[in-house]
């Protein structure tokens, strides 16, 4: 079982909705109603749903099976403005065509489990491609900047009434990559569920160097939801690129 079926089940306890997202979305159009997004990396669908209540229609993709169908079964009706596929980040070139969304966005730190900067550049790429002319890509993932130079060893843990959830990184210099290790703890029975997965750290200066390479001529950097700029202490690094 892989790192996300193994939370998907919990999954929104350990992420609820995050509203600051839909606004900070909002934001970035001057009219949604009439656009069309991609929702890459979609999970459970939480924020796919809210914005299909903005946006003409939005299409949301994921590569884990297991998170699908928790967004599936969460859809109590019909709802012709949002679908589901399942689809890896490095294929909506070939699924979608070229000019086919006004937006594509791709929050939560998806970003980051692609293997390497090649990679990622691909992705830039496809995404350029399946945008609009004047579309937009908003992205986060965790400022690797501040995790690296200030040898962060892991992020705040999550704690509710049903969960535990621990992270911790472990850097790899020589490497160039990340361990994400995880513990989720089950209060109600007990359980703990452990995993460790590779990231990809995407620094800042990188982040720059792929979007021109892939055809972005504009991009804003941001250090939380609320738009407010990015600092060496931010814990996201979040993206606007046209």
């Amino acid at each position: 079982m892989n790192f996300y079926q193994s939370i998907a089940d919990h999954y929104e306890e350990i992420f609820p909705l995050n509203t600051m997202q839909i606004e900070f979305v909002q934001r970035a159009f001057n009219n949604t109603n009439t656009l069309s997004v991609l929702d890459i990396g979609c999970g459970i669908g939480s924020l796919s749903f809210e914005l299909s209540g903005l946006f003409r229609k939005v299409t949301a993709i994921d590569l884990d099976e297991a998170m699908l169908n928790v967004a599936n079964n969460k859809s109590q009706i019909s709802n012709d403005k949002l679908s589901f596929l399942q689809l890896d980040m490095l294929n909506i070139q070939k699924e979608f065509g070229l000019n086919a969304f006004d937006a594509v966005i791709c929050f939560g730190n998806t970003l980051v489990h692609l293997k390497g900067p090649d990679q990622i550049l691909d992705f830039f790429r496809q995404s350029r491609s399946v945008l609009k002319k004047d579309g937009k890509l908003l992205f986060q993932v965790i400022n690797y900047d501040r995790i690296i130079d200030q040898q962060i060893n892991g992020l705040p843990t999550i704690e509710n009434d049903s969960i535990k959830f621990i992270r911790n990184y472990h850097y790899h210099h020589d490497r160039n990559i990340v361990d994400f290790e995880t513990i989720l703890i089950i209060k109600e029975s007990g359980e703990k569920i452990e995993n460790t997965i590779q990231l990809y750290p995407l620094r800042k200066a990188e982040v720059i160097e792929l979007l021109t390479k892939a055809g972005f001529s504009k991009t804003l950097f941001f250090g939380n939801f609320k738009r407010e700029a990015l600092n060496e202490n931010s814990i996201p690094l979040i993206v606007e690129s046209c």
